[in-house]
């Protein structure tokens, strides 16, 4: 099991107070709403490596899902950056902020940027779902502890290009 660990300097806009990023490459997902994530993933996909975006329709994913979802759009050239493409009410109320639209290396420092991209940058190394957890304080949330499953899409079967995290908070 990896175990990448991190306190962070005081962030340029106080967001975080710290954060820390293990990973699970063996999928033990403690929070029901991930195994149901991985297993409609899991379910799109097929015999393929992984899924399209298009295989994941919201509907059959359904409203109890929905809400725990973030989808990342990965632009490749001229470097790898990350963008949040959606970000579900359930993570946008747990957090206190809406970041949708916004590419990482905007929203953070490159020290917090690297930690927020730890399991999206295995998921890219490794062409498969990785489970992550850790802790997360922001604002007066200083409990905020997290678990994500990181769950690779391509529209071409071979380009990663987004990434749909799905995060259970408490």
């Amino acid at each position: 099991m990896e175990k990448p660990e991190f306190t962070l300097p005081p962030h340029r806009d106080g967001y975080f107070k710290a954060l820390s990023v293990e990973l699970d490459p063996e999928l033990n997902c403690q929070a029901e709403i991930l195994q149901t994530a991985l297993k409609a993933w899991d379910d799109a996909r097929g015999t393929r490596d992984m899924p399209a975006r298009k295989d994941l329709d919201p509907i059959r994913l359904g409203p109890s899902l929905l809400p725990h979802i973030m989808l990342i759009d990965i632009q490749h050239t001229p470097g790898i950056r990350f963008r949040y493409r959606l970000i579900g009410t359930h993570i946008t109320t747990m957090l206190g902020r809406d970041s949708t639209g916004r590419f990482w290396d905007e929203l953070y420092d490159p020290t917090v940027c690297e930690v927020v991209s730890t399991a999206a940058r295995w998921v890219l190394e490794n062409r498969r779902p990785v489970r992550s957890w850790g802790v997360a304080p922001v604002g007066p949330k200083d409990y905020l502890k997290w678990e994500n499953v990181e769950l690779p899409l391509s529209s071409d079967g071979k380009c990663i290009d987004k990434i749909m995290t799905v995060c259970a908070y408490d």
